[in-house]
């Protein structure tokens, strides 16, 4: 030991230090007896006060402990006792001695070692696998030590019982049955079970003859001590002939009561006690509380699970919102803490986000709401999110030492497991959403945990709530922590020093299952990237590790294999925060100069390109395929050609418009792919759109229905959704618009089926520009809606545009000629910034046919002018995401433009287009928004949509009534943040999320998220 730190006990935890190495264990423990045998000194810190405790001989022989504590410029002492006798509740009532709060005098409060042995107790029969104690004259369970028990009282409680009401029943109604005799109140630590336990014991009082007993069993380690701890409540005095259980069964054989036994857990081995005392008293009936289950004969539980957190839809109803059990408990301590304090639509957000921070717990939620006397709720919310373990401390002084902080709670917990349980513990809280039974299996053996399965040690911690299950896809169950046992399992873990190890076994385990992801095929690759959704977390967090290892020069083979497996996932399921994110490290990891395979080296270059693309970066997309065609060369890998030449094939087409070296790639890779009908697929599907895109319609469907054949060969749904989209495009083209429309909209289900979000977006663009042309506005407007949330969720900002202007069609269509505006300008504003100056032109022109069908043939002609100024100002772009033309729009332009010029007049209709060349984008704005004369959309009223329904925005001078928070917020909606991904951004909760935008939406008087958006650019928030 260092000598200027000598071991101390604080919180019922034992710590001492040996060659600067932590260790700690638990008062009253078998191995703190033993410790006690061989230490000579140790101080004593807790709410009753402090002091040294040291071994001294005593004047007949023998070792014993007396307590010092220096107070008035004197050195006082209190006698202890043997090691045996020193248990955490005499500890506290010593200190509390010291402390000047112990009026009875030192002798009547310690008695001497001699008065102790005319009470020694023996033993009762004990299992078998069960160790009997030894009740010696130290004995700690003699009735003169400390504040004897007096189970014969239930506590009464100070605070209401808050959010247990259906708990409470279940427990009443459960012990008036006849056949219930035992019943368990199991949960995490936190959770309530003593609160609970005492308001049944409250309600129940009159159904019991005899009464209710109640016996507190926390200060208890030894299951030997269990029975002599419940006699003494009656009288049990001790005797050398009967034992406990016999003095029990005597006292209590004809007893019609309830005894409640608190804290059970850390005695659980004592449970079978229990059985052989109700088997013979027949009308005695138990609950106890334990944070697992007794597993015996006659067992009920009852299992409680943290308070209920509201659900999106509660957050509209404050009364509804308040009557939710976590909420309820903290506004109620928060009152206590504060009596003005309300909850209101202002706070409720933040109400909940801190309540869902916190899992529900009910203990830590008191211990939150008692810090609301120094920090605001915004405060107290930031503080959490940085220190949640820390902030939660200072419980009330007259609860036990491991309920006032949850760290102690916690600690409790962890220090009843087996040392194989707390290393389970640690290793499943270092997964960032939790993992699968498979997962950790493999991970453990990994680990060197080869010997035994870790089923049993999952089964233990499901027991003690410090796990729980979710079912994910395919019926196979996830393991997951709360967080808040999740960030104190952290703390161990990094404590053990344990984290390198266990993130070298994860990399390895899922580079295996990502690379066996990325191998497969079809549906079976579709079960595959089920399964990967649910670790996307992990995925996350380990990359980042990996790329951060291996810059630290320890190899960064893993990270590129790691990311050249999971990119197809990213870019297929396309999370756009996860592609940004996984961009950045793929990038970041190829910058790494250390020498690996050329094969890992291509397909980790390939993935940056797909993640390229997927960002809609053409010219570093085909830069990176470039270098990944070279390695793939140099390695003679014929597999990783062929997908080059196809994307380097995709991208001169869509980025350069230069259909000869497109052909000519796309060649090499039709002679590389050979037999994979995968790839073949959808090169066949890239050259039916370029021959879309060229006019050639014939051309087109042979490639597309090629490509559809491959696909169904092949069972490649993905793909399969791309064909049909395309050869509803074609069918568009020669003018059967049904029978384009139908294979568009099995392209679309293909598309939810197969959770392919990029190409569910596209599908629904073209069926609400189908229905517009159709007079469907509704319809149209319903697809067109779905397909700008989708898109910004992918994050594709130049497709957003479009989506744009072409909701601002409909809305000008629908006569709603403020939305239609603020719509098309969004766009352009859009489209000007990417330098979209093709996409510019072509949304103009569409406007401009509206306006013409409209009756503003002058305007409209202005609009084609400047429109024409700026597709003739455009250069081929970098854009690697093609946008998808129709037919019948470019046709409709050109019978718009043929009849606006036969009625305006050739010299009228020249000047006007000559005028508008020489506008600015600020006189189009305003044109598009002030056109005159404007007629009410063509068509029969009952094919209208109904008039004015896009809401338009409240006037931006509501910013100022907006929080801080719920401009972020909004701030990330109008991104194309979904809540789940704002959420994250923001570190809350999705539920919060729902809070913050109610408010936004009664704040600013609108009503959608569609509205909202609307506000945010008006507002200049982007």
């Amino acid at each position: 030991m260092k000598a200027n730190r000598i071991p101390v006990v604080k919180e019922q935890i034992l710590t001492w230090y040996e060659e600067a190495n932590q260790h700690q264990l638990m008062v009253g423990s078998a191995a703190w007896y033993t410790w006690l045998e061989h230490a000579s000194r140790f101080s004593f810190e807790g709410k009753e006060g402090s002091f040294t405790a040291r071994k001294e001989p005593g004047q007949h022989g023998g070792m014993y402990w007396k307590a010092y504590r220096k107070a008035a410029g004197k050195l006082r002492r209190i006698y202890l006792g043997k090691s045996e006798a020193l248990t955490h509740e005499l500890l506290s009532t010593v200190a509390t001695r010291f402390s000047g709060q112990q009026t009875r005098e030192p002798s009547s409060l310690i008695p001497h070692q001699k008065s102790w042995s005319k009470h020694q107790l023996t033993a009762p029969a004990f299992p078998s696998n069960m160790s009997k104690p030894t009740f010696s004259g130290a004995s700690a369970l003699d009735l003169n030590i400390g504040r004897p028990l007096s189970p014969s009282k239930t506590p009464l409680p100070l605070t209401r019982l808050l959010g247990r009401e259906q708990e409470l029943a279940e427990g009443c109604r459960l012990l008036r049955q006849t056949v219930v005799r035992l019943l368990t109140l199991t949960g995490t630590g936190g959770v309530g079970k003593t609160r609970l336990a005492i308001e049944i014991a409250a309600m129940l009082q009159s159904d019991f003859a005899d009464g209710v007993h109640f016996v507190q069993l926390a200060s208890i380690q030894d299951p030997a001590f269990v029975l002599p701890t419940i006699a003494r409540g009656f009288q049990f005095q001790g005797s050398g002939t009967t034992s406990p259980l016999e003095f029990l069964q005597t006292t209590l054989h004809n007893r019609h009561m309830l005894l409640v036994l608190d804290n059970f857990e850390q005695v659980i081995e004592a449970a079978p006690l229990l059985v052989e005392l109700l088997t013979f008293c027949q009308s005695l009936k138990i609950m106890l509380t334990s944070r697992e289950p007794l597993h015996v004969r006659g067992e009920r539980l009852l299992s409680l699970q943290p308070l209920a957190l509201p659900h999106a839809e509660a957050f509209g109803n404050q009364e509804t919102f308040a009557s939710y059990g976590a909420i309820t408990l903290f506004v109620e301590r928060a009152q206590e803490i504060l009596p003005a304090f309300q909850l209101t639509s202002e706070n409720a957000p933040l109400v909940a986000e801190i309540c869902q921070r916190l899992d529900g717990l009910p203990l830590a939620l008191e211990l939150a709401a008692a810090r609301l006397k120094l920090f605001s709720l915004h405060e107290l919310l930031e503080r959490l999110e940085k220190q949640r373990l820390a902030l939660l401390a200072d419980g009330p002084r007259d609860v036990p030492a491991r309920q006032q902080t949850l760290r102690a709670t916690l600690q409790w917990s962890y220090n009843l497991l087996s040392p194989a349980e707390q290393h389970l513990f640690r290793l499943l809280a270092s997964f960032a959403n939790g993992c699968t039974l498979s997962a950790l299996e493999a991970i453990s053996y990994t680990l060197g945990d080869q010997a035994a399965s870790p089923l049993e040690a999952v089964t233990s911690l499901l027991n003690k709530h410090l796990l729980y299950q979710r079912e994910q896809d395919h019926g196979e169950r996830r393991l997951l922590m709360l967080e808040t046992i999740r960030e104190y399992g952290w703390e161990c873990l990094l404590a053990c020093h344990e984290l390198e190890e266990v993130r070298e076994a994860q990399a390895r385990y899922y580079v295996h299952l990502t690379e066996e992801a990325a191998s497969s095929t079809g549906e079976v690759q579709e079960r595959w990237f089920d399964r990967i959704e649910w670790e996307r977390d992990n995925l996350r967090v380990l990359l980042k590790w990996l790329v951060e290892r291996g810059e630290q020069g320890q190899g960064i083979e893993m990270a590129l294999r790691l990311a050249g497996a999971v990119a197809q996932f990213w870019t297929l399921r396309w999370y756009h925060w996860y592609v940004s994110e996984e961009r950045y490290w793929v990038e970041r990891a190829l910058t790494n100069n250390t020498e690996v395979a050329p094969i890992i080296k291509a397909k980790a270059l390939q993935a940056a390109a797909w993640l390229a693309v997927a960002q809609d970066d053409a010219r570093r997309a085909e830069e990176l395929y470039q270098k990944s065609l070279e390695r793939y060369r140099k390695a003679n890998a014929k597999a990783g050609l062929a997908p080059a030449y196809h994307w380097l094939g995709y991208l001169a087409w869509n980025a350069q418009r230069d259909s000869s070296k497109a052909q000519a790639l796309l060649a090499e890779c039709y002679k590389f792919a050979e037999d994979d009908k995968t790839l073949l697929a959808l090169a066949h599907t890239t050259s039916g759109n370029m021959a879309i895109d060229q006019g050639n319609s014939d051309v087109a469907q042979e490639h597309l229905e090629q490509s559809l054949i491959l696909c169904k060969a092949s069972q490649n749904k993905k793909n399969l959704a791309r064909a049909l989209r395309g050869l509803g495009r074609v069918r568009l083209a020669q003018g059967d618009i049904a029978a384009g429309y139908a294979l568009i909209e099995e392209s679309l289900a293909y598309c939810r089926k197969t959770k392919n979000r990029l190409h569910q977006a596209y599908a629904l663009d073209l069926l609400g520009r189908i229905a517009c042309f159709q007079n469907d506005l509704a319809s149209a407007r319903a697809f067109l809606e779905e397909g700008l949330a989708t898109l910004r969720i992918l994050g594709i900002q130049r497709h957003c545009a479009y989506a744009l202007a072409h909701l601002a069609h409909v809305a000008m269509l629908q006569g709603d000629i403020e939305a239609a505006h603020q719509l098309f300008t969004e766009s352009l504003t859009q489209l000007y910034r990417l330098a979209d100056y093709a996409g510019v032109a072509t949304c103009l022109q569409r406007w401009g046919t509206i306006l013409a069908r409209q009756g503003s043939l002058q305007e409209a002609t202005q609009l084609w002018g400047y429109a024409e100024v700026r597709r003739q100002a455009a250069k081929p772009h970098h854009f690697a995401l093609p946008i998808e033309h129709i037919h019948f729009e470019q046709q409709d332009y050109e019978l718009s433009h043929s009849e606006v010029r036969r009625q305006l007049g050739r010299q009228a209709f020249n000047s006007a287009w000559a005028e508008g060349q020489k506008l600015t984008l600020e006189q189009v704005l305003v044109l598009g928004k002030y056109p005159s004369p404007i007629h009410q959309a063509h068509g029969d009223a009952n094919n209208q949509a109904e008039p004015n329904t896009f809401k338009q925005p409240a006037s931006t001078t509501h910013i100022d009534a907006l929080t801080s928070r719920e401009i972020e917020v909004l701030r990330l909606v109008a991104k194309g943040y979904t809540d789940a991904q704002v959420a994250d951004a923001l570190i809350i909760s999705p539920r919060t999320v729902h809070a913050h935008l109610r408010s936004i939406y009664n704040k600013l008087g609108i009503s959608s998220r569609f509205a909202a958006i609307h506000y945010a650019h008006t507002a200049h928030l982007l």
